[in-house]
């Protein structure tokens, strides 16, 4: 199985819910870097977002949660191309993600350093 090339359903639930994953990931290390004081958050949009606990749940863990269990039914109902369409688009922002949580790794490095 070619990972680039896998167009089936289930690819793209599993590609759905490491996205999901990674996302969760990226807040829970994002606040902790925030919290040693050393660093802040790089994404304009998440700033306000990250110091308030509950709108940070939800823009980070609930409203993904929603989007996915919204967009799997209409999944089922695809036909190859936009299968294969969400593959790819899930399959790019898995990508970011590793290299955001890589990021955050390299990160507590330098933490761990000082």
């Amino acid at each position: 199985m070619n990972i680039l090339r896998d167009s089936t359903t289930l690819c793209t639930k599993r590609r759905l819910f490491l996205l999901f994953m990674l996302n969760m990931s990226d807040w829970v290390c994002t606040l902790a870097l925030v919290s040693t004081g050393v660093f802040e958050e790089a994404n304009p949009l998440m700033k306000n977002v990250i110091s308030m606990p509950m709108l940070g749940f939800l823009v980070k863990v609930a409203l993904p949660l929603v989007m996915i269990l919204a967009a799997l039914p209409r999944l089922k109902n695809s036909d190859e191309r936009q299968v294969l369409l969400s593959n790819r688009v899930c399959l790019c922002g898995v990508l970011i993600y590793v290299l955001i949580n890589l990021y955050h790794l390299f990160c507590f490095g330098i933490v761990n350093m000082a």
